[in-house]
């Protein structure tokens, strides 16, 4: 990056996002004769989004999101159409997005790598739907979509996730597994003209993927304007012994309840309402969905 011009959007309630780790951060871009901004988001929806518009238009011509992959999302929001770039450096409990292309880098070699790396296009999906309650929503995300029984599992609160890390996830996604209530939905391919109705467990929208998740969706690719879309169609925790099988021996497609697709747009409608989980954060329950890819849409510098 030739700019010195830097800001950092940090969540403080994000599992490593604390003033030490930030401060040190911003020490070492301030040694490298940057001028650098400390943005502390709040609990206000968005608040990471208008955090990082208002750096930009401020004239910071790199934004680095600090925290996890709801940060990181919000940001990239807010750099869509402006002529700044950006940077993530993990600092939330899943960090799948910033895993996606580096382990957890020091502070010192990340400083190094953002300001001598070269930004690239990035793309982003856009999420559309009408809640249940009839009121529109339009998201973009960065890392993953997803709905069913083992994507609400993973919706735990900031609190859990600080106080248990990792280990909320695990348990969660076990309890869902024993007590499996799947959705009835179906997929369309709007681009492919095809539709598959059936019992999932989870259907997951993914724009990139960390390598210790690739066993699950192979060729996932943040920047080929496609989304990866992989659903599990099991109707009791029987159903999902198959997967857990092939998963660690990277077959998962042997397993008859295992499917795949990859494509720029998509519908989906369930029977009954479903919580989508847009980046690990929860949205207002919907019974249809439209998701489509925007090529493209910001320039990170990727580490």
């Amino acid at each position: 990056m030739s700019s010195h011009d830097i800001a950092i959007v940090f969540n403080p309630k994000g599992g490593s996002a604390s003033a030490g780790p930030v401060n040190k951060l911003v020490s070492l871009l301030e040694a490298r004769g940057c001028k650098v901004q400390k943005l502390s988001t709040t609990p206000e929806p968005g608040s990471a989004t208008k955090l990082a518009r208002s750096a930009a238009s401020s004239g910071a011509k790199l934004v680095i999101a600090f925290g996890g992959d709801g940060t990181i999302c919000q940001v990239a929001e807010g750099l869509i159409g402006t002529d700044a770039a950006m940077a993530a450096y993990q600092g939330g409990t899943g960090n799948l997005f910033a895993r996606t292309y580096n382990s957890k880098l020091s502070p010192e070699l990340f400083v190094e790598m953002v300001l001598e790396g070269t930004p690239q296009p990035v793309d982003m999906i856009k999420l559309d739907y009408v809640d249940i309650h009839g009121v529109a929503h339009d998201r973009l995300f960065m890392t993953c979509f997803g709905i069913g029984p083992l994507s609400d599992s993973i919706l735990v609160s900031q609190n859990v996730k600080r106080i248990f890390g990792k280990l909320a996830y695990v348990f969660g996604v076990a309890k869902a597994s024993f007590m499996l209530k799947p959705i009835r939905c179906s997929l369309v391919t709007e681009d492919q003209g095809r539709e598959r109705s059936m019992d999932a467990a989870i259907v997951a929208v993914a724009n990139v993927l960390p390598p210790n998740m690739t066993l699950i969706s192979r060729g996932c690719n943040a920047s080929d304007g496609l989304m990866d879309t992989t659903y599990v169609t099991a109707r009791n925790f029987f159903d999902l012994l198959p997967l857990a099988g092939w998963l660690p021996l990277g077959s998962p497609e042997r397993s008859p309840h295992y499917g795949r697709l990859r494509t720029a747009s998509l519908k989906i409608k369930t029977e009954m309402p479903v919580i989508p989980n847009i980046d690990g954060d929860a949205s207002p329950a919907t019974t249809e969905l439209s998701l489509k890819v925007v090529p493209g849409a910001v320039r990170m510098v990727l580490i």
